[in-house]
C-alpha cells in the first residue's frame, strides 16, 4: 500500500483543525451527543471529508507545471450537506444557522491552497485549535444572552421546562450557535431568529 501524498496529509491535517474550530462540533462532542465515541466521530467526519476529494489529488509534478485534473472536486455546497448530514446522524444536531456552510466553504478553500502547494491556512487553524484543546467550549455573553456555556451544560441533565435554556453568542465571540433541546420533537421545523438576528441550534432527542 503506498503513503499517502503530502497533499493529502497536509489537507487532513487542515480538516481536522478546521473541525476542532468549529463550535457546534465542539460543543457535541464536549457534551458526547455521539455517545462515548463522539470524540473519534469527529476524527472519523475528517476522514470522510478528506476522501471527497481524493479522487482529485494532483500529483506533485502537476503543482509545479500547473497541469488540472479532469473532474470537478466538491463544492461547498456539497460539503456543507454533508456536514448537516452527519450532524443530524451521528449528533443528533439539528444546525440551524450558517457555520456548516462557513466550514464547508473553508475546507473547499484549504483544498485549494494544499493543491497549490500552500499551507498557510494548515499552520494557522492547527494554532488556534492547539490553543483550545482539552478546554470546554466557552462563549461570551453577548447584548440579549441571557446564560453562558455551564447553563447549557447544565441543562442536560434538566427538565424539559428548561429546554428553552442555550447559549447565544453575540458579535465577536466564536460564532458559538444557541442550543435547544429538542428531545420532544424530531420533525423539522421553520428556523427561529429572534431579534438580534440569531438563529438556533436544535439538538434532537436521542435514539
Amino acid at each position: 500500500m503506498s503513503s499517502p501524498s503530502p497533499i493529502a496529509i497536509l489537507l487532513a491535517r487542515g480538516v481536522l483543525a478546521r473541525l476542532a474550530l468549529w463550535p457546534a462540533l465542539r460543543i457535541a462532542v464536549y457534551n458526547s451527543w455521539g455517545g462515548p465515541e463522539s470524540a473519534e466521530k469527529q476524527r472519523w467526519l475528517a476522514g470522510v471529508l478528506v476522501d471527497q476529494f481524493d479522487g482529485f489529488l494532483p500529483a506533485s509534478s502537476a503543482i509545479s507545471t500547473g497541469s488540472t485534473m479532469l473532474g470537478t472536486p466538491p463544492d461547498a455546497f456539497y460539503i456543507e450537506e454533508m456536514l448537516l448530514q452527519i450532524m443530524s446522524d451521528e449528533f443528533e444536531v439539528t444546525l440551524e444557522d450558517n457555520s456548516a456552510f462557513e466550514a464547508a466553504r473553508d475546507i473547499v478553500k484549504l483544498w485549494n491552497d494544499v493543491c497549490a502547494g500552500k499551507d498557510a491556512l494548515v499552520k494557522e487553524w492547527e494554532g488556534q485549535a492547539e490553543k483550545i484543546k482539552g478546554k470546554a467550549p466557552q462563549v461570551q455573553e453577548g447584548p440579549g444572552s441571557g446564560s453562558d456555556w455551564e447553563d447549557v451544560d447544565d441543562g442536560e441533565s434538566g427538565d424539559d421546562e428548561e429546554s428553552d435554556g442555550g447559549v447565544e453568542g453575540g458579535e465577536g465571540t466564536e460564532n458559538a450557535p444557541q442550543l435547544l433541546d429538542h428531545s420532544r420533537s424530531r420533525h423539522r421545523e421553520e428556523p427561529e431568529v429572534d431579534e438580534e438576528g440569531f438563529t438556533t441550534i436544535r439538538r434532537k432527542g436521542r435514539r
